[in-house]
């Protein structure tokens, strides 16, 4: 399996996660680096579900494992987007901080566990 466009779309993902991130240290969320970020995690999320579905033949809790952190990015990107939209700062920021904190996991866990343990199969 060729996992380098997949690895290209989290470079993708991380740059803006980073410009996420700087913002959040300065308290502040910047709704479009938001979106940005939401829409490109969904896209390669549907583009890693085939992938996902090889997984699950060999390692299925594996795969579970994986779609629930992704489920998981999304769900909180959805809720951020509605607190920063309701004008709820503090909230606002503890669900950026989960949203990168979980993104940048799945990133790390994939490229650095799963995508070597599924080329070695």
């Amino acid at each position: 399996m060729e996992f380098q466009s997949l690895i290209g779309e989290h470079r993708e993902i991380e740059r803006e996660l980073d410009c996420l991130a700087e913002g959040i240290a300065t308290g502040a969320i910047d709704i479009d680096t938001l979106r940005r970020v939401h829409q490109l995690c969904m896209l390669h999320y549907e583009r890693e579900e085939p992938f996902l579905v090889r997984l699950g033949e060999r390692d299925a809790p594996l795969a579970t494992k994986l779609r629930g952190q992704h489920c998981e990015a999304l769900e909180l990107a959805d809720r951020l987007q509605e607190a920063v939209a309701a004008g709820q700062t503090r909230d606002g920021l503890y669900l950026a901080r989960r949203f990168l904190a979980i993104a940048q996991h799945n990133i790390i866990e994939e490229e650095r566990d799963v995508f070597p343990f599924v080329a070695n199969l």
